[in-house]
């Protein structure tokens, strides 16, 4: 049972595409878990950078939705929505939770990478900038693309309670106690490149765009 505080909707699957080539196998290596899942070994060429693209924002900013948004649009791209690895009874939402959250993250971004995914977005697992400094040191070298979704909280409380993942109450008075961090933007020694997109007057196709036009090194053509 989903226990992030909101009530899981049944998912469509987006941007699902073909690649080519001999399908085999990749161990997925999460935190005390692993699976083995069907995988093509190649879909790219050995490429001198990966790249990660990380979506970040409060809650109701839109990460979800934009995380899965993207995928149709990124060449040999993958997604990792941390909210669909990060589910757990009880959720204690404590650091020792978020370091396993990361971990987990961090395992599957490597799975990717290897497979030959190299561009991966990820999204819902940071909440300041000491969490990103934790989380790169579980990577390889890879140019990095830090997303932050702005929003005014009028809208953002609207996108709350009228958005498909719905939450509960009491899940958004708890979540309105953290104070808002800007560590992640105001950070003057990060390895990412900060990217604000205020996506209060836009709509998902719109951040795409905007996103898009930002990273010329993923998304140019």
């Amino acid at each position: 049972m989903a226990t992030w505080g909101y009530v899981r909707p049944e998912k469509q699957t987006v941007g699902d595409r073909r690649l080519r080539g001999k399908r085999g196998t990749s161990r997925i290596r999460l935190q005390g878990v692993s699976h083995t899942r069907c995988v093509s070994p190649s879909p790219q060429p050995a490429s001198p950078e990966q790249r990660l693209i990380i979506i970040s924002g409060e809650e109701g900013a839109g990460k979800s939705t934009i995380v899965r948004a993207l995928l149709p649009s990124t060449p040999y791209g993958a997604r990792i929505d941390a909210e669909d690895i990060g589910q757990t009874n009880p959720c204690p939402m404590d650091d020792a939770f978020f370091d396993l959250l990361r971990r987990n993250v961090a395992g599957l971004v490597e799975n990717f990478c290897a497979a030959g995914y190299v561009n991966v977005i990820a999204g819902s697992f940071l909440r300041r900038y000491s969490d990103y400094v934790s989380f790169r040191q579980l990577l390889r070298p890879s140019a990095v693309f830090l997303i932050d979704l702005l929003v005014d909280k009028e809208v953002r409380d609207h996108r709350r309670i009228t958005r498909a993942k719905r939450t509960t109450q009491e899940w958004r008075d708890m979540v309105d106690q953290v104070p808002e961090d800007r560590t992640i933007r105001r950070a003057t020694d990060a390895d990412y490149r900060y990217i604000g997109i205020d996506t209060t007057d836009l709509d998902v196709g719109g951040t795409v765009q905007r996103i898009k036009g930002a990273i010329p090194e993923v998304y140019a053509g």
